[in-house]
């Protein structure tokens, strides 16, 4: 199994009732392959706070970085710098 794949099966992967011959195969390509193991643990995180149906708080730091990201992003095109 490739990366592609384990992609494309993720969601069927996270979910309980899968089969056993796929998650077999996802786990063992996520014995090798950090970057499918970062994306897995990914998802499994956002699903985790999507269900919580709490408000999370973030740190000030990465609340200014992120406030500052989606104001270049939503800036109109005549606002833009050079530098964007």
């Amino acid at each position: 199994m490739d990366c592609t794949e384990v992609i494309e099966k993720l969601a069927e992967y996270l979910d309980e009732d899968a089969r056993n011959e796929l998650r077999r195969a996802i786990e063992e390509h996520l014995s090798h392959c950090r970057d499918c193991r970062v994306e897995v643990d990914t998802v499994k995180k956002t699903i985790v706070l999507y269900q919580a149906d709490r408000e999370v708080e973030l740190p000030i730091a990465v609340s200014s970085r992120l406030e500052a990201a989606l104001a270049r992003e939503y800036r109109s095109p005549g606002e833009r710098s050079s530098s964007d």
